[in-house]
C-alpha cells in the first residue's frame, strides 16, 4: 500500500517531524510514503484538479490512501482541499485540522496554546506579543483566539500592533520581529508568544542579530517541538505535539477504513507543555540560542551549488551529489510542450512528457519512449522506488514545465527537499534562459525585418519625395516664367499639420481625411486664386505666393491664423488642429531646391520653438 502526504512544504521543522512520524508508522505497516509538494494546487482557479500531480497519482492507482497535511490549509485554504478530498475516492485522512466529512487526527491546539501563555505571565509577563500564522489556516486561528482568550481572563491588554499575522516561517518570524524591536527597546513588550517553532527560531535571531539577549531581555516561546524528533538540542520553551501519537492514529483509520464507509469522526490528542530555557526558566545553554534558525536547523543542504553550471555539467554535478548524499533515485519529466494551469481543454487531453534526466541505485537511467504524465512515471520506474518519494511540481507563474520525482532514505529527507528545491530552481531559470534566447532572437530577426523594409520605404519615399519635388519645381518655374510678375520676387511657403498622425491614430482614418480636406480649404482661401498650393504629403502643404514684398507675409500668416481658428470654433471635434508654416523669400532666378531647403529650415525651427513652449 502506497500513501500519498499532501503537504504545501517539507522544509519547515514540522514537515519534516511529521514525515518521519509517518514513515516509521507506515515502514511498520509494509507501507510505502510518497509526499506530494501542492504548490500547484494553489493556483487552481476552478475546482478542477486534472493540472494536479496529486489528481493524476490518485486517478491512475499510484498511491491507495491520502493524509492531508495541516500545513496545506496555509496556501490553499480549507475549501479547496476539502474538494479535492471529496473528488479523490480513496480514504482521506486530516493530519492537523478538522475537516468535514472526513476522520481527521488533531493537535488539541487551543489548551496547547493556553498553556503556554499562561506559563508566561505566571512567570510576571504583562506586556506580550504574538506573531501568528496565517489567520486562514484553522491552526493559526485557534492558537491566536487561545493568546487572546488567556489575555483577557488575566485582565490584560495587548495593542493590536503587537499582534502580527506571519506565515510560519523563520524568515516571517525575523521580519515581524523586527517590526517589534522598538517597542522591546522601551520595555513596552517582555514576552514574544510565536505561533510555531520556526517563527519563534526566526524572532531568536533578530533579536540576537539586534544585541537583544533571550531571555533576559526580552522571553520568545514557540509551538510544536518538531527539532526534538530531528535530534537536535533545543533551548526553547515550546508546546510538543504528539506527532507519533497523531501518526500511529491516522495509519490505524487509513488501515482499517474502505473507501466506501463514512467517518466523520475528530479525533483529539493533548499536546505537552515543554519548558527551557527561552521563557527564563532555566540558565544553562542560552548561549548556543543564536544559532537556532529554521532553515539553519538542516545538517545537509546543497548550498545552491547548481547556480551557474550549463546543462551538461549541471547534470554530472547532480549525478555525484546524488551518489555522495545517498538518495535512491531522481528523474527529472519536462512536458513536452509548457501547459498553462487555466487550460483545461489541453489537461483533459494525455499528458506527454519526456525524460530529460534519470537516476537509480548510483546509475544514471534512460527511458526513450515519451512518458504519459498522468501516470508520473512509467509502471516499471515507479514501481522501483524506494524510501520516501518527492513529487515536486516545475512551474512558472502558471505555465507548468513539468515535475520531479525524488525519493531518499527516511533520515535524508530534509537533504532531499532541499535538493530538489536546487533542482527545481535550476531547471526553472534554465527555461527562463532559453526562453530569453528565443526571444532575443525573434526580437533580432523582427529588428533585421524592420531595418530592410525601413530602408525600402526610405528608398520608395525618397524616390516619391524627388518625384513630388520635381512636380512642384516644374509647377512653380511654369507659374513664374508663364505669368506676368510685377515684381521678381515670391514666397515659398511650407505648412504642416502638427497633430495629424496623433489624430488620424487615435480618431482614426476617417477624422485623419476630414484634417486633411479642412486644411486644404483653410489654406486655399487664404491665398489669391492665381497663387500656387499643394498638398505635398499628409500632413505637408507647399504654397508659392508670387508679386509680394515683403511684410505681406504678415498678411498672410493672419489669415492662415484666423481661418483655423474658425475652424476649430465650428466644427466641434474632440481636438484641436494646429498648423507650423516656415518660409523663404527669394527671386524669380533663385535656386529653387536651395529655397524649399531654406523654408524647411524655418518651418523646423519654428516647430522646435513650438515643442519647448
Amino acid at each position: 500500500m502506497r500513501v500519498g502526504l499532501l503537504t504545501s512544504t517539507i522544509h519547515s521543522s514540522f514537515g519534516q517531524a511529521l514525515i518521519k512520524s509517518l514513515w516509521r508508522e507506515l515502514e511498520s505497516c509494509n507501507c510505502s510514503l510518497s509526499v506530494i509538494e501542492g504548490y500547484s494546487l494553489i493556483n487552481n482557479s476552478v475546482f478542477d484538479y486534472k493540472c494536479n500531480a496529486v489528481y493524476r497519482m490518485i486517478s491512475q492507482g499510484r498511491i491507495d490512501a491520502l493524509i492531508l497535511s495541516s500545513q496545506l490549509a496555509s496556501k490553499a485554504g480549507t475549501d479547496l482541499i476539502r474538494d479535492l478530498a471529496n473528488k479523490a475516492g480513496i480514504p482521506v485522512i486530516s493530519l492537523g485540522i478538522e475537516l468535514e466529512g472526513f476522520p481527521s487526527v488533531i493537535t488539541n491546539n487551543f489548551s496547547g496554546f493556553e498553556q503556554i501563555v499562561s506559563h508566561l505571565i505566571s512567570h510576571g509577563y504583562k506586556k506580550l506579543a504574538h506573531i501568528s500564522g496565517p489567520l486562514k489556516n484553522p491552526e493559526a486561528l485557534i492558537r491566536r483566539d487561545a493568546f487572546l482568550k488567556v489575555i483577557y481572563q488575566n485582565w490584560l491588554e495587548v495593542p493590536s500592533h503587537f499582534i502580527l499575522e506571519g506565515n510560519f516561517s523563520d524568515i516571517s518570524g525575523y521580519n515581524m520581529t523586527k517590526r517589534l524591536l522598538p517597542y522591546i527597546r522601551t520595555k513596552d513588550i517582555d514576552a514574544i508568544v510565536c505561533t510555531n517553532d520556526d517563527t519563534a527560531f526566526g524572532a531568536i535571531k533578530c533579536l540576537n542579530d539586534n544585541g537583544v539577549g533571550v531571555p533576559h531581555d526580552v522571553a520568545v516561546t514557540g509551538f510544536d517541538d518538531a527539532t526534538a524528533l530531528l535530534d537536535i538540542v533545543q533551548t526553547l520553551t515550546t508546546v510538543a505535539q504528539p506527532f507519533e501519537e497523531m501518526c500511529h492514529k491516522a495509519v490505524e483509520l487509513l488501515l482499517d477504513r474502505r473507501p466506501s464507509q463514512a467517518d466523520h469522526q475528530v479525533y483529539t490528542i493533548e499536546p505537552l507543555l515543554v519548558i527551557r530555557n527561552s521563557c527564563g526558566c532555566k540558565e544553562s545553554g542560552l548561549a548556543g540560542m543564536g544559532s537556532c534558525s529554521g532553515s539553519m536547523l538542516k545538517p545537509l543542504r546543497s548550498h545552491g551549488r547548481f547556480h551557474s553550471l550549463d546543462e551538461t555539467t549541471f547534470y554530472s554535478a547532480l549525478t555525484d551529489c546524488l551518489i555522495e548524499y545517498g538518495m535512491n533515485s531522481c528523474y527529472i519529466v519536462r512536458f513536452l510542450t509548457p501547459i498553462r494551469f487555466d487550460d483545461y481543454a489541453a489537461l483533459r487531453q494525455s499528458l506527454k512528457g519526456t525524460l530529460i534526466y534519470g537516476f537509480s541505485e548510483g546509475r544514471k537511467v534512460q527511458y526513450a519512449q515519451s512518458i504519459d504524465a498522468s501516470n508520473i512515471l512509467p509502471d516499471v520506474i515507479f514501481e522501483s522506488l524506494e524510501g520516501i518519494a518527492l513529487v515536486r511540481p516545475i512551474f512558472i507563474g502558471n505555465d507548468q514545465l513539468g515535475y520531479i520525482v525524488m525519493s531518499a532514505p527516511e533520515k535524508m529527507t530534509g537533504f532531499m527537499a532541499d535538493l530538489c528545491a536546487d533542482v527545481q530552481q535550476y531547471i526553472e531559470n534554465a527555461f527562463l534562459a532559453h526562453e530569453k534566447q528565443q526571444v532575443e532572437k525573434k526580437l533580432s530577426d523582427t529588428l533585421e525585418r524592420l531595418i530592410n523594409t525601413n530602408r525600402k520605404l526610405n528608398e520608395l519615399t525618397v524616390r516619391n519625395n524627388l518625384d513630388k519635388m520635381k512636380k512642384i519645381r516644374f509647377l512653380a518655374n511654369n507659374m513664374l516664367q508663364n505669368r506676368r510678375l510685377s515684381s521678381s520676387e515670391y514666397y515659398l511657403i511650407l505648412v504642416e499639420i502638427d497633430n495629424f498622425y496623433e489624430i488620424n491614430t487615435r480618431y482614426g482614418f476617417k477624422e485623419g481625411e476630414y484634417v486633411m480636406n479642412s486644411v486644404t480649404q483653410v489654406l486655399s482661401s487664404s491665398i489669391r486664386d492665381d497663387d500656387f498650393l499643394s498638398h505635398q504629403s499628409c500632413e505637408r502643404y507647399v504654397i508659392l505666393i508670387k508679386n509680394v514684398h515683403g511684410e505681406a507675409i504678415r498678411t498672410i500668416e493672419n489669415r492662415f491664423r484666423n481661418k483655423l481658428d474658425e475652424l476649430n470654433a465650428s466644427h466641434e471635434k474632440p481636438y484641436k488642429v494646429t498648423l507650423t508654416w516656415g518660409y523663404f523669400y527669394a527671386g524669380i532666378d533663385s535656386d529653387f531646391e536651395r529655397v524649399y531647403l531654406e523654408a524647411e529650415a524655418d518651418l523646423a525651427r519654428k516647430k522646435g520653438m513650438k515643442n519647448k513652449s
